[in-house]
This record gives C-alpha cells, structure tokens and sequence, in this order.
C-alpha cells in the first residue's frame, strides 16, 4: 500500500513537472502553485526553468515552490542558475538563496549585484543584506550609487540590517540622494550603525525650514533619539516648537531615549500640546526619564480629555515610583475607560507603597475582568514590596 501511494505521488510530481511546460498559462502557474505544497526536490530543475517563464506570475508561484523545495544542499544548484542567460531566472534564483540565508552564497551575490539588470542587482542587493556578513560591505556600498531608486533603497536597507558603524560615512551622503524615499531610509539606516559621528549632520537637517509635505526632519529626529547623543537634546527641543504636530511628536520621543534631565521643562510644555499624539508622547518621554520633578505635570495629565494620555500619564508615573503621586493614581480608579485604572493600579504596584492596599483591593471586584486582574497582580507587588519605595 505504501509503495503504491509513494508511485501515485512520484507521477504526481511528474505531471506537474510536466505542467510547467504547457503552453497554457494558468495550466503552468497551477503546477508551480501545487509542486510548492508537495515540496519536491526532485522538482527543483524543472522549478528553475520556470523562474525564467516570461509571465510574472508563473516565474512568481515557481519561486515560491523552489524555496518551499530547497533546502542546504541545494545552493549549488542555485547559485549554477545566477550563470543563466535568463534575467527573471537569475533574480528568482537569487530571491530562494536569500531564503535559504546560507553564507556561502556572499561571494557569488557579491557579483551579483553588478549584474547588468536592475532587477537582479536589487534583489542580490536586499539577499546579501539579510545574511547579515560584513564581509558583503564594500558590495553594499558600491550600490548606494546605482543609478535605480529601488536599487540604492536596498542598498540603504541592507547596510542599516548590518548595524556596523564602518557603513555610516557612505551612508552619509544619501540624506541628500535625489529620492525622498531614500533619504529617509539613509537617516534610520544611519541610526542603525550606531556611529556618534553622523549626528552633527542629522542636527543640521532637523534645523532646516520644513518644506511640503514631506520632511526629512521627521527621520533625522528619530535617528537623533536612537543614537543616544545628548549634543541633540537643544535642536530636540526646539522641534517640540515645530508647526508640524509629528515633528513634535517624534522629537519628544527622542528626548524620552535621550532621557537627559535638562529636556525635562520642554517636555512638561509639550503635555499641554494641542495634538494627542504629541501629549501621549512627552508623557511617555517623561516617564522614560524617571524625573519625580515631572510627576506634578503627569498627575495633571491624568484628568487629560484623552484616555490614551491618560492612560500614559498614569504609566509614566509607574516609571517614576514617586509615591507623592498615590492619591492621584487611586482617583483614576473611577474613570469610564478601564485602560486608565488598569495602568494606573499597576503602576501602584510598581510604586510599592503598602498604604495603596485597601484601594487596590477594592478593585478586586471591578466590572472589568482585566482591572480585576491587575489589581491583584498589584496587591502581589505591594504585599511583596514591605513598604514605599520613597
């Protein structure tokens, strides 16, 4: 019986082998569609072939069969394909090596990315991107001048995915590629190498005058947070002033990762700021820095017209562990969102002050099962914690 369902599924695979030649287009897409559930390596010649099939969905679906059918021993096979005359091989080819994320291709998409095809030098570009090598450096790089958009972008993803400061003076540059897009992915990508050295460039960005709709400003606060370097806290502050609300927003959120206590007073005026988001930042920010000076500005904030400011506020003061700010946390327990008590009881609990207790049990009996349920993991932390924390 088993011999006899193995020989049924080996005929299977050859009519489906089969298929991919057929001159029907859907009779080829299927058969590449259903060889990528049967995950046949006997499959994968064929499979190859039909990666070069001048229609895209075929060359698509046999792409998604080969990685399904691939494994290990099959990067030989693969990398023979990035010889091929045909350019949609080549690329699919290249696309099921970056799934398999085996090394020993680096070299070969290493070449790959000076392939004449744009197509096939973006996708070399993003594989060699994701096996994490530094090896692939000087590659990489090379492309952050490729005459395509969608080639520099890869380019700009991959170096960031490496994470290695070596990457930051080539990336430099590429704040001022003719491409929006790609100036935006060089500011996060810069952030990601971690070099301190980039930070005067992204200062000077975010002081520029915004201009339209879009504004690199935005990423090169966020990078500014990300780096953790203090030289940004003044330009920082002085985005909490921009006209653009999300400038304001992302500003207050690199302060929060700067966590440098002279941005505490900007950071207190931006919770009075029009915008929720630029409020349920700061908050956010402000408990970040641990500042009991802030708690004051939070227990305002606790009466916020917003629940998620609320609720932030109310987190943030977790953060802090002042107990000075107990009783305006206990008055929380009565709002109409149960988002605002939840936070605001564990952030009793995070406090440690004993004398929270009654009103912390008091809530065992809420309405809301996931109040209930933090006021006991709460009454756990204070039971535990012997005493205020203050």
């Amino acid at each position: 019986m088993a011999l006899t369902a193995g020989g049924a599924r080996a005929q299977n695979v050859d009519r489906l082998i089969a298929d991919l030649r057929s001159p029907q287009v859907a009779v080829r897409a299927d058969a590449a569609e259903a060889l990528a559930r049967v995950k046949s390596k006997r499959a994968l010649p064929a499979l190859l072939r039909a990666m070069g099939d001048p229609v895209a969905s075929v060359r698509e679906q046999a792409a998604r069969a080969a990685a399904a059918s691939a494994d290990k021993r099959s990067v030989p096979l693969l990398l023979g394909s990035l010889k091929d005359s045909n350019a949609y091989r080549r690329a699919e080819a290249i696309t099921v090596l970056g799934v398999l994320d085996d090394r020993r291709a680096e070299p070969a998409l290493s070449e790959a990315t000076r392939d004449r095809n744009a197509a096939v030098r973006a996708a070399a570009t993003e594989a060699l991107g994701g096996l994490g090598d530094a090896r692939a450096l000087p590659a990489l790089r090379a492309r952050l001048q490729d005459p395509y958009r969608r080639v520099r972008l890869k380019a700009v993803y991959a170096l960031g995915g490496l994470r290695d400061p070596r990457a930051a003076p080539s990336l430099l540059p590429l704040l001022h590629d003719r491409d929006r897009a790609v100036q935006s992915a060089a500011a996060v990508a810069l952030a990601q190498t971690g070099d301190r050295s980039v930070v005067p460039a992204l200062i000077a960005i975010l002081r520029r005058p915004p201009s339209g709709a879009f504004s690199l400003r935005f990423y090169a606060a966020y990078a500014l947070g990300a780096l953790g370097d203090r030289r940004a806290v003044p330009v920082l502050e002085q985005g909490l002033r921009d006209r653009d609300y999300t400038l304001r927003a992302t500003a207050a959120g690199a302060l929060g990762r700067l966590r440098d206590p002279a941005a505490l007073p900007a950071l207190v005026a931006a919770l009075h700021d029009p915008r929720r988001m630029v409020r349920w930042t700061a908050a956010q920010a402000l408990g970040n820095l641990r500042d009991r000076r802030a708690v004051p500005a939070l227990l305002h904030s606790l009466k916020d017209s917003n629940e998620d400011v609320r609720e932030q506020a109310a987190k943030a003061l977790g953060k802090i562990g002042d107990r000075a700010a107990v009783p305006g946390l206990i008055a929380t327990f009565h709002d109409s969102d149960d988002a605002i008590p939840k936070a605001a009881v564990l952030a009793l609990g995070r406090i440690g002050d004993r004398r929270a207790l009654p009103a912390v049990r008091g809530l065992f009996t809420d309405k809301s099962a996931t109040v209930r349920q933090a006021a006991r993991d709460a009454a756990q932390m204070l039971e535990a914690g012997g005493g205020p924390s203050r």
